[in-house]
């Protein structure tokens, strides 16, 4: 009766995405409960790093491209733009950690409410399919190796958040994908599975 009891008068989670998973999984696995502590710090580390990978990826190569083609891209960047492409870097770090959680959580729902609940913990709402929930699921038949796929979606997007439809700006673009998910994964293994920052 006390385990009834208990279940009842559980209170709501502000977050509803870990709501709905105390609801499937009643009481989820230790790895899980140590997660959703941690989720917090992980969302303010995901919105530091973003930045920098912002600026690391994006706006400075903007400047090298303008460099090299005679172009003045990087002059053209507003706030708006700026907010648009720093949203697609979070979806990417977000899909990163859904492979990582996929990776050390027994399979059932625990790595999509927890990629969901992080998501809720950056942004103050659950994904959409414009979200991270976009290049899990976007596939490109001209790619033999599925992982490629994430990457060209990210190219095309950006070119069109800065109206530049180059095909070599947005292979420019496409190739920071592998840098944004190294550091994702670093981020993500580092405040939930304490393993240490290492420069690469």
């Amino acid at each position: 009766m006390n385990l009834l009891k208990n279940l009842f008068n559980r209170k709501k989670h502000a977050n509803p995405a870990i709501h709905a998973l105390y609801r499937k999984q009643k009481t989820p696995c230790s790895q899980s409960e140590k997660i959703i502590s941690l989720l917090p710090k992980l969302a303010e580390t995901y919105k530091e790093g973003g930045v920098y990978l912002l600026h690391k990826t994006l706006l400075d190569q903007f400047e090298e491209y303008d460099a090299q083609y005679g172009v003045t891209l990087s002059k053209e960047i507003t706030e708006e733009k700026s907010a648009q492409m720093l949203d697609k870097i979070t979806s990417l770090m977000l899909m990163t950690c859904f492979k990582e959680l996929s990776r050390v959580l027994p399979e059932g729902p625990s790595p999509s409410a927890l990629t969901d609940a992080l998501h809720y913990e950056i942004y103050g709402a659950l994904p959409n399919q414009d979200s991270f929930v976009s290049y899990l699921t976007y596939e490109n038949p001209n790619f033999e190796d599925h992982k490629m796929a994430p990457a060209f979606k990210f190219g095309k997007d950006i070119s069109e958040i800065v109206a530049m439809p180059d095909l070599a700006f947005s292979f420019l673009v496409s190739q920071q994908f592998a840098v944004i998910s190294d550091v994702s994964g670093r981020l993500t293994r580092w405040v939930l599975f304490d393993e240490p920052m290492e420069s690469s």
